[in-house]
């Protein structure tokens, strides 16, 4: 019998972190308005209008009347576009409304196969948002954007309906949502306020309008499915804007993208993005709003290995309570919506950082794994450097500086023969704004069977790679505002000097792990959530305080990733008030979690 030589790669990750509010680098409102002045087309249009919605009026005079000139409205608190006042039809299909023309310059196409007096351009842009409204709204409960009913002043608004104007945009422009005024800003009682939302007063919702252009016939691809993950991509910036208008720009692209692949898994537009994003991953995932659009693979590491699609409506939701006109507040909400799931920032962030080691759809990478990585556009992120082996046994790499929310990689090939043992250390000590951690993958690969892997932890590790071909080290950092991380980092070859180490070797398939239940505190029901290995079966039981068993879950299987429990003991009656506590156990695993049920 041949035995294939089995390989090993192993990844290792540097991670530091500390939780303020950070503050991405964003575009200034004098460049927002030399772009749009200028017509130049290699721009987000989307995130120009929020800028220049938010900060126009701080403008010179003379730039505000060049922008007036371009179909800018100074006359309100948000500065917006124009709406086009040519568009001479219209039809309402649910909560939309859609205007186009036949003539001029803006007139779709007038083909008419199914004879049935609408253009079936307009047709396939009906259907189309049919259907995202279905899964916004039903499916993920998402809340309408607010309406424009209390607009009488405006041709073609002043309804219930959503406004989208389908006309000829500027070259280069797929489509985009304008932001023209805070809702119901009819009322100082009512203003910012979605009136869509009937538990919670927002104070920064805003009434938008959406724009499409009336053909596609100069892009590249299928203009059915262009307009299909346009209109995912911009409808979804009116529903975030029925919540916080002023939310970071970065967050509502990645959550953009991350809802124009829901929407359309098989169009895969999105993968353009990942290119640039994990050939930088030198810069902050919400660095500014260019790096958002490639961001929403982190949303997307999330939602398929750690918590449900509803994680995305949890962050506007929370996005509601902070005040995000002056400050970036996009990092603490997202920690208040992982919270929400029971789940901590540091963690699953940490954990995403090692999914992007390892671009694996294998079952055997557990929750580090992506369904589609085996079609991602590129491979590994890109190293920062490569370390060969040379005649020093000791190799010291100062100073280095990355941003915070962003990693380094570094290679260290250990095919040389020279190479046996390997010491990576972490030199930088904790301090008041930053903590260090080191982690690393062991990747074990072989040809007749999927590869597998191991996730070590430790400050400082000794590992044997006399077998190993070679050695990523991922390097992570946490910190306040936008401050730079800098560290540094010690490499030993063929240390035979014992060296302190608390690293931890867990093989991701034998991993088992009972997250924080969430809400907690709760009345009406809980949901528990855990991680298991594949095709693996566990009990999930509910004790009182006094040890006395009132409900349990018999047999789980790992293709779910939580149970909702509403309080009822195992005779379907109501339990009272009181501390509960929840346990997770196999035949050689046990994890408890308290709970408190409050009526």
């Amino acid at each position: 019998m041949m035995i294939k030589h089995m390989q090993h790669i192993i990844i290792l990750f540097l991670f530091a972190a500390y939780f303020h509010p950070i503050f991405a680098s964003d575009v200034t409102i004098e460049e927002a308005a030399n772009k749009i002045i200028n017509r130049d087309t290699d721009i987000h249009y989307s995130e120009i209008l929020r800028v220049i919605a938010k900060h126009g009026h701080q403008l010179p005079l003379e730039t505000q009347a060049e922008l007036q000139a371009r179909g800018f409205d100074f006359s309100r608190q948000i500065v917006s576009s124009y709406r086009p006042q040519n568009l001479d039809y219209f039809i309402d299909e649910g909560i939309f409304r859609f205007h186009y023309t036949l003539t001029g310059t803006d007139a779709v196409s007038p083909l008419d196969a199914d004879n049935n007096g609408i253009p079936d351009y307009v047709d396939l842009i009906i259907t189309t948002f049919t259907n995202i409204g279905v899964i916004d709204f039903t499916d993920m409960e998402f809340v309408r954007p607010p309406s424009d009913g209390w607009y009488t002043q405006i041709d073609d608004g002043g309804s219930d309906h959503y406004d989208v104007y389908i006309f000829n945009l500027e070259t280069g422009y797929y489509g985009y949502v304008q932001a023209e005024d805070y809702a119901q800003n009819n009322s100082p009682i009512t203003r910012g306020d979605n009136e869509y939302s009937t538990d919670v007063e927002e104070d920064r919702a805003m009434v938008t309008f959406m724009a499409l252009r009336n053909n596609y016939n100069d892009f590249s691809g299928i203009e059915s499915e262009i307009i299909e993950v346009t209109s995912a991509h911009e409808f979804f910036h009116a529903v975030q804007y029925g919540y916080d208008g002023w939310e970071a720009g970065w967050l509502l692209e990645a959550t953009a993208v991350w809802m124009e692949e829901h929407h359309y898994d098989h169009i895969n537009d999105c993968y353009q993005f990942l290119q640039e994003f994990f050939n930088e991953p030198y810069l902050a995932i919400n660095y500014d709003v260019n790096r958002g659009y490639g961001a929403y693979i982190y949303f997307s590491y999330l939602t398929d290995n750690r918590v449900s699609n509803s994680f995305i409506r949890t962050i506007f939701e929370r996005s509601r309570e902070y005040n995000s006109f002056d400050i970036d507040y996009s990092i603490p909400t997202v920690i208040s919506a992982l919270n929400d799931y029971g789940l901590d920032f540091e963690s699953v962030t940490h954990d995403f950082f090692i999914a992007n080691g390892m671009l694996s759809n294998s079952d055997s990478a557990g929750i580090y794994q992506y369904s589609e990585s085996s079609t991602f556009p590129m491979d590994l992120p890109t190293l920062e450097q490569t370390i060969t082996a040379s005649s020093d046994t000791t190799m010291y790499y100062y100073n280095q500086i990355l941003e915070t929310y962003s990693a380094l990689y570094y290679l260290v090939d250990t095919q040389d023969s020279t190479w046996n043992n390997l010491v990576i250390d972490l030199l930088t000590q904790d301090s008041e704004n930053m903590r260090y951690y080191v982690t690393s993958i062991v990747e074990h690969k072989n040809d007749s069977t999927p590869n597998t892997y191991d996730v070590l932890t430790a400050q400082t590790q000794t590992i044997d790679v006399s077998s190993i071909d070679s050695v990523i080290f991922v390097v992570s950092a946490f910190g306040y505002d936008t401050i730079n991380s800098e560290f540094s980092i010690r490499i030993i070859k063929n240390s035979s000097v014992e060296m302190a180490t608390d690293m931890e070797l867990i093989p991701i398939s034998n991993q088992y792990s009972l997250n924080n239940p969430y809400p907690n505190p709760f009345n009406a029901q809980v949901t528990i959530q855990y991680t298991v290995p594949k095709n693996q079966s566990f009990d999930i039981a509910i004790y009182d305080i006094l040890g006395n068993q009132i409900r349990r879950f018999n047999n789980q299987k790992s293709t779910s990733q939580s149970i909702k429990w509403n309080g009822m003991d195992q005779y379907g009656k109501h339990v009272s008030s009181g501390l509960y506590i929840v346990q997770m156990s196999t035949e050689s695993f046990s994890q408890s979690k308290r709970i408190l049920l409050l009526k």
